[in-house]
């Protein structure tokens, strides 16, 4: 979660790097898909480096890791809102499957004083700090 930029932008494309099939929720759509371009570009660059390495092409090295069809998925995704995520978590199911690692890392940040934070501002926090963990676990 929170793959649209920050630390879960950065945590995709390690993961990327490891040949793990992605699968990114973050609330808005055009980072997180930004997110998905910068984890094909390295899906491809190991797969023309794969096509280098092989027997045939070079020296070809024996103990490199095979490239699989390595794919990444988005999904946009309210972690703040508990049927959002369970509806998502549905649809991720049945078009991925099971997921077997979870980075939750979604988060608000307000930058106000506690006593200077409005109610609703307060409550959203928490939903996506807090209850968020639990409904996307």
């Amino acid at each position: 979660t929170g793959a649209g930029s920050g630390l879960g932008r950065l945590f995709a494309l390690e993961f990327a790097r490891r040949r793990a099939l992605l699968v990114l929720w973050d609330i808005n759509t055009q980072s997180n898909e930004e997110t998905a371009g910068m984890v094909r570009h390295i899906y491809r660059e190991m797969a023309e480096e794969a096509a280098a390495a092989a027997p045939g092409a070079g020296d070809g090295e024996k103990d490199a890791l095979p490239h699989y069809n390595l794919q990444v998925y988005t999904y946009t995704c309210d972690v703040g809102k508990r049927e959002n995520v369970y509806s998502t978590a549905e649809r991720v199911r049945k078009e991925v499957g099971e997921v077997s690692v979870l980075v939750n890392n979604a988060g608000v940040v307000s930058g106000h004083h506690l006593l200077e934070c409005p109610d609703e501002l307060i409550e959203r926090t928490m939903m996506v700090n807090c209850h968020a963990h639990f409904w996307v676990t």
